[in-house]
């Protein structure tokens, strides 16, 4: 007969744990907890452990939250449970479901959990921080790592490495680059990790020229860079225009015989279109055996910004056919592309099918492709309703695509309006009435030109110098 206390650990979930294993000697519901590959499993060892009264084994009760936070089969509901009837839960379930909550959809819930453990006067430890950091980098709060520094700080962990890293990474996402770099020249003794997240973090913020001066440092330094911290190089490379130092490390890697992946292979394609050697990036595209939606962009966006606009619209084509699901940034370059190429039917088309079949919400960047194709295309006043049933407020890049159109088409009518929402918005904007003026003069609408040179003279407004409206 069963011994009652193991009476709810069912004959089959011993043998499928353990199978040289009996009853007898059943081992600790610890282990039982780590072997689980079910939350039908799993309940059968916590079901036990209430019965025999070892639910109180913080040990063992922190191996079944665990799994239900960590398992790809878990239940974070039931490990939320689980920890709610833990009368005294241990420093690795706190740290463990504020981890989980970090890098979930609400990372707010990590901080109030924090802030739930100081109440119970739990003290938190070198590795309860980092976490709380990674929730505040997902938040992009400053105001969040900034309290939560003062704690690192109260608490002594301010020269624990993981925690500074984690505050470095805080800052430099939440536009705090020179907090983040203070605290980087601060540290003694700094390893590969926090050398990539200052690097990273410059790169991520367009400070591209600081990043690639950090990388030399680093390199001087004695440390060699991994593929996290090339592929942040090369990003910066990118957008800096920086091709001959991209070809460097791109030969580097060969070099060193680094394997290029889904990550690196973006990266390289990404820097290569980015600076124009549009049949370099294609032959890595094509050579590459994986790729995601950020590689096809990666080509679709470089073969756009560079004219290839059929190329880039073809592409587009083979992606659906390869059922690769575009998202918002895919739309941004083949939106782009049929401006270049004055497509405005398929610019259309393929403005509607974003939300009618993929489900993307257009952003702004969307609608200012709209109004470029439209604009090029003369359909301003079509580009003006766009406008208006955006769901937020035009900004004035967006107003001044719109007035560009108007001067190249000469349509004045509209440039009025357009002049009014940006002066609505940017009272020391005073170009755009040069620029009305302009086109009242290139009309022949004298009389217009010194009314609104008597407006601006009565406003006290004069022309910002340097400022000129540029033809698209």
């Amino acid at each position: 007969m069963l011994p009652p206390k193991l009476h709810f650990v069912s004959k089959q979930l011993v043998h499928s744990l353990f199978p040289l294993c009996t009853y007898t000697s059943l081992p600790h519901f610890s282990v039982l907890a780590d072997k689980c590959t079910s939350m039908d499993q799993l309940k059968q060892v916590h079901a036990q452990m209430i019965v025999s009264a070892r639910i109180h084994d913080n040990f063992a009760a922190s191996r079944l939250l665990s799994f239900c936070s960590l398992s790809e089969h878990g239940d974070l509901n039931y490990a939320l449970r689980i920890f709610e009837k833990t009368l005294q839960p241990n420093s690795f379930m706190w740290n463990t479901l504020i981890r989980v909550q970090a890098g979930g959809q609400n990372p707010y819930e990590a901080l109030f959990l924090y802030i739930k453990m100081r109440r119970l006067d739990v003290i938190p430890g070198k590795h309860t921080f980092p976490f709380l950091l990674k929730a505040c980098s997902n938040l992009r709060s400053l105001k969040c790592c900034k309290q939560v520094h003062t704690h690192v700080l109260k608490f002594g962990l301010d020269w624990d490495l993981h925690v500074v890293n984690g505050l470095v990474r805080g800052y430099s996402v939440s536009n705090s680059l020179f907090d983040a770099r203070s605290l980087f020249d601060e540290f003694p003794e700094r390893n590969l990790s926090i050398w990539t997240t200052m690097i990273s973090g410059y790169a991520q913020n367009f400070c591209s020229n600081e990043a690639l001066v950090l990388f030399d440092q680093m390199i001087a330094a004695g440390f060699e860079p991994n593929g996290v911290t090339l592929s942040s190089v090369l990003s910066a490379c990118a957008r800096a225009g920086c091709l001959e130092l991209g070809e460097r490390i791109h030969a580097f890697m060969k070099e060193k015989g680094i394997e290029v992946g889904v990550i690196l292979g973006t990266a390289l394609v990404h820097m290569y279109a980015k600076n124009g050697a549009i049949t370099v990036a294609q032959k890595l595209f094509d050579n590459m055996q994986e790729k995601n939606v950020a590689t096809w962009n990666a080509m679709i966006c470089g073969l756009a910004t560079h004219g290839h606009a059929e190329d880039a619209l073809n592409l587009f084509l083979k992606l659906k056919k390869e059922q690769v699901v575009p998202n918002d940034v895919t739309f941004i370059g083949v939106l782009s592309a049929c401006c270049h190429a004055g497509l405005l039917d398929v610019g259309q088309d393929i403005f509607h099918t974003m939300t009618t079949v993929y489900g993307v919400d257009p952003k702004i960047e969307h609608y200012g492709c709209m109004v470029d194709l439209l604009g090029r295309s003369a359909k301003l006043l079509e580009a003006e309703e766009l406008i208006k049933g955006m769901a937020w407020k035009a900004d004035v890049v967006i107003l001044g695509a719109l007035l560009t159109a108007c001067k190249n088409h000469g349509n004045t009518e509209v440039a009025e309006r357009v002049v009014k929402e940006i002066l609505s918005l940017d009272p020391h904007n005073h170009g755009v009435c040069v620029a009305l003026s302009n086109m009242y003069a290139e009309s022949g609408q004298w009389e217009e030109v010194l009314r609104l040179r008597e407006t601006m003279k009565e406003q006290k407004l004069k022309k910002s110098p340097g400022w000129s409206l540029v033809d698209s």
